[in-house]
């Protein structure tokens, strides 16, 4: 498989993706995991949102090293697949940036896209997942097949 074929897979895996697994590492520098549903890829980075308020901004602003997990449900273990990006996010401030990260997140998710428009930005924080790792995990390919690429 080519570089781009596995690149189109891995998006269209994280795109077809409900609800994702963000791990990133508390204040208290325990490690916690989080279920996100306002996520888009954009590339191989990942834009996400959260509250503001959310312990994970204050979490991820002093350790900015996080993973993101992609899982389908009611897979079968013979065509099992997963998606683990590792990388490093930031909160995105620029404006330019943040009108993208915006559009896109509001492409995804009509929910997303209600609370903007109800002036909800104020209070939530937008971050940008820059990939360094990627992990494809696809049983279909013979079990444990995982592809693993460094950006």
């Amino acid at each position: 498989m080519s570089n781009e074929q596995w690149k189109q897979e891995v998006l269209n895996y994280i795109t077809e993706t409900r609800f994702a697994i963000l791990s990133y590492v508390r204040e208290d520098n325990v490690p916690v995991l989080r279920s996100m549903g306002s996520f888009v890829p954009s590339g191989l980075d990942i834009y996400f949102s959260t509250k503001k308020s959310a312990a994970k901004v204050q979490g991820i602003e002093k350790n900015k090293q996080v993973s993101f997990f992609f899982e389908h449900d009611n897979q079968t273990l013979d065509s099992w697949k997963s998606v683990l990006l590792i990388g490093e996010a930031a909160q995105v401030e620029q404006e330019s940036e943040l009108n993208k990260a915006v559009a896109l997140l509001s492409d995804r998710s009509p929910r997303f896209k209600e609370r903007i428009a109800n002036g909800d930005l104020p209070n939530t924080a937008i971050f940008k997942i820059t990939a360094r790792e990627v992990e494809y995990l696809d049983y279909s390919k013979g079990p444990g097949f995982v592809q693993k690429f460094k950006l």
